[in-house]
């Protein structure tokens, strides 16, 4: 294989003019690979050329997606536009590959990394970036977008927006001193080594690379944000209130990954309290998750089923007329390591929507959140949580003035607008 000459750095500056960007998933799903598309998307509005490529996502490819799911629609027809200066090509398995993947797991991952690769480099070498940004060190986006890009010479900047070892080990049940954990931690400290630039999503993430080696002139903290024009006070909700016969409701949304390791145990115990307490108030629940027909059957037997609203998954452009209709929102991630690495997406969307939030007190949480912008509580502690939400509906003034103060935020540091250009300053300064 003839491998190319490295593309020079331009005679008049460093500006990065195009970035080939590594995902898996394109558009976004859930809060997977948003932070890297909504950067690069800005990045585009001011005249730059983004290319994405999108591997089939690693959960997909082990079998835990459902056969129908709405994502992989997207690699039957046109490749979706999101922007005039944004292009995208999916890396899809083959139907033999797909079948290995069910027999020998391992053997699979090897021929995909192998396949993947090929097509990256030649991708790379057809779109000429100047840099090229890979999303998350994982085992497929991550080595693939690494080895693609060390083998075409260019510089490489990596994100960094969770502890990925701990988050597989988290979606697994598994521990993180298991040879297989210790082998996923090998394969993403490695990648950090290799890249020129990091952009972590969290202080907590900067300190954890340093811990291993990962020295601090590579890392720039970028945190999540948000569009403060999509997600905003002003977004009209009489239509969600309206479907869901919210009028007149005090209203606690739950959005996202209705999952454990994101805190929805809590919600039974908040109905419970909720009735009692505040007997015209709501849970929104909005998203998807595993095992809700428990917690539906715990409620109904209870008769606490009118407390909770379950709206289901809704694409990620429907979701700011439910923060909208909401008073208060939750961020109550556990007490784990994945949770204080993480910076939640979620988060800064109740920001910009003006909802006063509780949320527990983990690392990358507490970052964001000051007493004077939300409600902060111990991890894992349900009654606090439920202490601090019924506070806020008690207190109108308390929590619209949390509210404000979440939008006043958003506007100075955490929209996506203002992130970006400490995007492009990491991608420019990647440029050697």
């Amino acid at each position: 294989m003839v491998l190319p000459n490295p593309v020079p750095k331009l005679s008049d500056s460093k500006k990065t003019c195009r970035i080939l960007a590594f995902v898996e998933h394109y558009p976004p799903f859930l809060g997977s690979d948003r932070s890297v598309f909504e950067l690069a998307k800005r990045a585009a509005q001011k005249g730059k050329k983004i290319h994405f490529v999108a591997t089939q996502p690693l959960r997909y490819l082990v079998g835990q997606r459902p056969p129908d799911w709405e994502y992989t629609k997207n690699w039957d027809g046109p490749v979706p536009k999101t922007h005039e200066n944004i292009s995208a090509k999916y890396l899809l398995s083959s139907n033999t590959l797909l079948k290995v993947w069910k027999i020998f797991p391992p053997l699979a991952l090897l021929l995909t990394l192998l396949s993947f690769t090929i097509s990256s480099i030649r991708e790379i070498n057809r779109f000429k970036p100047q840099v090229v940004v890979v999303a998350h060190a994982s085992p497929i986006v991550g080595v693939v977008g690494v080895l693609s890009a060390k083998l075409s010479r260019r510089p490489i900047v990596m994100g960094c927006p969770d502890w990925m070892t701990a988050y597989g080990a988290e979606l697994i049940k598994g521990e993180l001193n298991t040879l297989g954990r210790v082998f996923l931690h090998i394969i993403e400290m490695t990648l950090y080594k290799w890249s020129d630039k990091i952009f972590a999503a969290t202080t907590f993430l900067q300190r954890l690379l340093i811990h291993h080696n990962i020295p601090s002139s590579k890392i720039t903290v970028i945190p999540n944000g948000v569009d403060a024009k999509q997600f905003s006070p002003e977004i009209d909700a009489s239509e969600i209130r309206k479907q869901y016969d919210l009028f007149e409701k005090s209203v606690v949304i739950f959005s996202g990954h209705l999952e454990e390791w994101a805190g929805v145990s809590v919600v039974y115990n908040l109905a419970e309290r909720l009735h009692n307490e505040v007997p015209n108030a709501r849970i929104l629940l909005v998203g998807a998750g595993v095992n809700l027909n428990l917690l539906f059957d715990r409620l109904s037997e209870n008769g606490l089923s009118q407390m909770v609203v379950y709206a289901g998954f809704h694409p990620h452009d429907e979701i700011p007329k439910f923060t909208a209709a909401s008073d208060v929102a939750l961020c109550i991630f556990p007490d784990t390591a994945v949770s204080h690495a993480a910076s939640p997406l979620k988060l800064f969307e109740y920001m910009g929507s003006g909802n006063a939030i509780v949320a527990t007190r983990v690392a990358g949480t507490a970052e964001i959140l000051h007493d004077d912008v939300g409600l902060l509580v111990p991890p894992g502690d349900s009654q606090a949580i439920c202490d601090a939400t019924i506070l806020l509906f008690l207190d109108e003034t308390r929590r619209k003035e949390l509210g404000r103060h979440a939008r006043e935020l958003v506007e100075e540091k955490y929209s996506w607008d203002i992130l970006s250009d400490r995007f492009l300053s990491v991608c420019d300064s990647a440029i050697v």
